[in-house]
């Protein structure tokens, strides 16, 4: 405890700061990417379901109109295929850097 000078302590506190701060942007920057990128799917899920009810109602036969249905389908699990592997991805890569942000200089061969 003698080692505990007021300098270190400042020292510690400004990279406890340093460390807070960083990781506050970083974990802002993940949402507001998050909402970005949800926002755009949900919109082209839209474009896609509209798309498919004109579709829909231009068919002639049952089989037209079933299989413009189908191709939709298909659009939403690929759009949300995608957005689920983006957004894991995202959440990866945020907690890779909330990792390097409080792992101590010197201490990177142990946290990874």
């Amino acid at each position: 405890m003698d080692d505990m000078t007021p300098d270190k302590i400042k020292d510690l506190l400004d990279a406890a700061i340093k460390s807070n701060t960083a990781a506050w942007s970083a974990q802002s920057k993940y949402f507001d990417d998050l909402v970005k990128r949800n926002v755009a799917s949900f919109a082209a899920l839209s474009e896609a379901r509209v798309s498919s009810l004109k579709e829909i109602g231009e068919s002639q036969t049952f089989n037209q109109a079933f299989e413009a249905n189908i191709a939709y389908e298909d659009a939403v699990r690929e759009e949300l295929k995608k957005m689920y592997e983006e957004n894991r991805q995202a959440w990866d890569d945020l907690q890779d850097e909330i990792k390097a942000i409080y792992t101590p200089p010197g201490d990177e061969e142990e946290a990874a």
